[in-house]
């Protein structure tokens, strides 16, 4: 008879604690992305405004361009334009309630060609709710005026594999210290090359997607906050998390830019870094008054 040690029954536990959870976290990310390819299908076919009303949850937010109700917003508009949309990035936390997808979209009006058409990047939250289904709560994206729609003819990548890292601390510290990181001598370059991680996505509106920590560092360069947000949300699920800011920025190239700011963070050997982020610029939309350059008489 084989006789096991305590050591050796510890490990085997492990061993098959890991096993479980691996195969648990595969089964949430292929739940996840079988829900985004719904979303897509359902976006192409029956226009974004279904898609939207059925695949995204009641408290949700997207941003058009500040954010609001996503129910709210689309009960009150009857647009049916069919929306391309295809993932080419994503993750799910460990404990498989909270998870995001990313990728390019298209927009073309029915009976237009593609010269019509507007495009983009998109950053999809998704949150596990109590019947173990995934609903969107965040949307949030760029476009571009021309774009090649890259993901077009390309199906969705095999799932990546991933640590279960059940962390119990907040990210709350390390996304408070980037937002005054950005407001440092070194701006938003400096925040990124402390917090960043090594293969970070990075999307600026009409620019295209900056990927891996050394480009996003360079191209940040320009970039400074000058305004620390009012408000910011945050929502962590085990070894994810995501935040949310107002945000308004010195472009050394532009003058003042303001927007919206979404960070998606993952914790990694032993720290919070940031895997995707998102500007989605606010056009100032007021129209200008005329200055009234006599008073009293007129002149003429």
């Amino acid at each position: 008879m084989i006789k096991f040690s305590y050591m050796s029954k510890l490990l085997l536990l492990v061993s098959a604690f890991l096993f479980s959870t691996n195969i648990c976290a595969q089964a949430d990310l292929q739940s996840l992305l079988a829900t985004e390819k719904s979303f897509e299908q359902t976006a192409l076919e029956k226009g974004n405004k279904e898609a939207f009303l059925k695949f995204f949850s009641d408290d949700s937010v997207i941003f058009r361009p500040n954010p609001v109700n996503t129910k709210e917003f689309w009960k009150d508009h009857d647009d049916q334009t069919p929306l391309f949309r295809k993932a080419i990035d994503y993750d799910v936390s460990s404990n498989g309630t909270m998870g995001y997808t990313t990728g390019d979209w298209k927009l073309s009006p029915k009976g237009k060609g593609d010269d019509y058409a507007t495009f983009g990047q998109y950053v999809t939250v998704w949150e596990k709710r109590k019947d173990g289904r995934y609903f969107a709560t965040i949307d949030i994206g760029i476009s571009h005026d021309t774009m090649a729609f890259a993901a077009a003819d390309r199906s969705l990548p095999e799932p990546k594999t991933r640590d279960s890292n059940l962390v119990g601390w907040s990210v709350a510290d390390a996304s408070m210290d980037f937002l005054r990181e950005s407001m440092t001598k070194d701006g938003l370059a400096g925040a990124y090359k402390k917090y960043a991680s090594e293969n970070v996505r990075l999307l600026v509106e009409r620019e295209p997607p900056f990927l891996g920590k050394k480009t996003v560092v360079k191209e940040m360069k320009r970039y400074k906050s000058i305004l620390f947000p009012q408000k910011v949300a945050t929502l962590q699920a085990a070894d994810m998390a995501y935040t949310w800011n107002p945000c308004e920025f010195a472009n050394s190239n532009e003058g003042t830019e303001k927007g919206n700011c979404l960070q998606i963070w993952k914790f990694s050997d032993k720290k919070w870094e940031i895997v995707l982020g998102v500007f989605a610029r606010v056009t100032n939309e007021t129209k200008p008054a005329l200055k009234e350059r006599f008073k009293g008489k007129n002149p003429h």
